[in-house]
């Protein structure tokens, strides 16, 4: 797998979310309670921008209908669905993103 660095994880955690470009994907970048997390920005129900959305009890909620996304995983307990979601690792104090979708959760690393 290829990782893409997206900047230092002081930045990532300054700016909270994000949108980064990953070869052709538009991926929404959060920091939420001391962890990174990357998550497809368009999303499966309504190609609305997660980064728009809400975060509550460790799920996004997307801004158009209100389908709400875990942070880890990507799914979607109401409608059983999963966000396309990606791998994030942190190698000194930088934050790459994985460029393979997940299938499973989708914690952070650290090396």
């Amino acid at each position: 797998m290829d990782w893409v660095p997206i900047g230092s994880i002081d930045d990532v955690r300054r700016r909270r979310r994000a949108v980064v470009d990953v070869g052709e994907r538009r991926i929404a970048v959060f920091w939420h309670e001391g962890q990174v997390h990357a998550l497809d920005n368009v999303c499966i129900h309504r190609q609305r921008e997660l980064s728009k959305g809400v975060i509550l009890n460790g799920r996004v909620v997307c801004p158009g209908h209100q389908w709400s996304f875990d942070l880890r995983t990507g799914h979607e307990h109401t409608m059983d669905r999963y966000q396309p979601c990606f791998p994030v690792k942190i190698e000194d104090g930088m934050v790459f993103i994985g460029t393979e979708k997940k299938t499973e959760t989708c914690r952070p690393s650290s090396t």
